[in-house]
């Protein structure tokens, strides 16, 4: 009976030992390299990527003055390459669960970024949810370099941007799985946030005083932290473009506003603006809350219809009408409607022509729509689409007028 009491307790020591051995493969917290960002840069043969991880003493306040992240960048033949090398002269392990944005240069996307997905899913670490942002007119290192007080850390912000794509009506919001689907598919062409850098000339070369009483010079890179002290933020990121692709190819760019419509023909939920401007100089301020874009196809006769039906609410009206009055109203309402269908054709021109990509899915509807006749034509609807006959119809419904419905200045 006592041997047998003694075999079970050497049985629960070995078993309090064995858990106490920690795992084998693991890797301490404090030798990880948590990255936040990657940027990557074509040049002719080469690639640049540059890695932007998380400085924890800053963040937790122990370092004053010191940048919450930090780039680390390194050249290659090819991005696992470049990016191995940034590997090796990282003072920790490269660990990319929590990967926020990858920023791709123009030279990248023209050339085609397929490279950038191949080398993302063959690393399991990278979480679906991530943002692809184009660096527009700058480096994806620039981009990543600009630190200001709102998004110390650049990849967070440019991340947070695109998830509150919902509250602006210039956003794009793909995650990374819909940005592979759809550069792999022929049915809808992919669109991104374009960022760049916005800088206040005036106010670059500011003094600034830190709070150890220490005094900095605001660069114009907006790179260190006394772009962060300043109160006006002189360099700033700011995603005011859509980059427009056919395949994974870079065809061109959106403005705002066209980014705006944009997101109206394919529906998107978001705060819409429209101004409706006479010859007079006045104007009109509409908020459009809602949208509903049908899109049907023919392409038996190579035609697409795109009806859009958009309720409106007047927010500012500066010419001199009774909105009281019903005939003014319905007056009102058909000079907004022309003026947007106006400015849609225009866009809808320059997709066709100029871009020459099926942004707005119209070939995914005919897939479902007329599947048959789809299947015969989707192997060049590249060629097929500039020249598609699209019928544009518009509806618009003034909802409300505000408090007051006269001009009384």
């Amino acid at each position: 009976m006592k041997k047998s009491k003694i075999l079970v307790s050497m049985l629960l020591l070995a078993s309090v030992v064995f858990t106490l051995t920690g795992c084998l493969e693991r890797t301490e917290l404090n030798k990880l390299g948590i990255v936040s960002g990657i940027g990557i840069d074509k040049s002719e043969d080469t690639y640049t990527v540059t890695v932007q991880i998380l400085n924890p003493s800053a963040i937790s306040g122990e370092s004053q003055n010191a940048l919450p992240v930090y780039n680390l960048k390194a050249e290659g033949e090819s991005i696992h390459e470049a990016f191995s090398r940034v590997g090796q002269i990282a003072s920790s392990a490269l660990f990319l669960s929590h990967l926020n944005v990858i920023v791709i240069n123009e030279e990248f996307a023209e050339a085609g970024f397929a490279p950038l997905l191949n080398f993302s899913l063959r690393h399991a670490e990278i979480r679906p949810d991530i943002s692809i942002v184009v660096a527009k007119e700058h480096s994806a290192n620039e981009i990543l370099s600009v630190v200001t007080a709102l998004d110390p850390i650049p990849a967070t912000g440019l991340n947070i941007g695109a998830r509150v794509s919902s509250h602006t009506s210039r956003l794009a919001n793909y995650n990374f799985y819909e940005v592979v689907d759809m550069v792999n598919g022929s049915t809808i062409n992919l669109v991104l946030n374009a960022v760049s850098i916005y800088r206040e000339e005036e106010n670059l070369g500011e003094v600034v005083k830190h709070k150890d009483g220490t005094s900095g010079v605001v660069d114009a890179n907006g790179s260190t932290i006394d772009n962060i002290l300043d109160i006006t933020n002189p360099v700033q990121l700011r995603i005011t473009n859509l980059a427009v692709f056919n395949g994974d190819v870079l065809v061109g760019f959106m403005d705002d506003y066209e980014a705006q419509l944009y997101n109206m023909v394919m529906s998107e939920n978001k705060r819409y603006v429209f101004v409706n401007k006479t010859p007079e100089g006045y104007y009109t301020s509409v908020r459009i809350p809602n949208v509903t874009t049908t899109i049907s196809t023919d392409l038996a006769h190579n035609q697409a219809t795109i009806k859009m039906d958009l309720n409106a609410v007047i927010l500012e009206n500066t010419y001199p009408i009774d909105l009281t009055n019903v005939e003014n109203l319905t007056v009102m309402s058909e000079h907004i409607k022309e003026h947007f269908k106006e400015d849609m054709t225009d866009f809808i021109t320059k997709v066709q022509t100029e871009l020459k990509s099926d942004i707005f899915g119209i070939g995914g509807r005919a897939y479902y729509t007329e599947n048959s006749v789809w299947k015969e034509k989707a192997g060049y609807w590249k060629d097929l689409f500039p020249a598609l006959e699209i019928v544009l119809e518009v509806n618009v419904e003034i909802d409300s007028v505000g408090e007051i419905g006269n001009v009384t200045l």
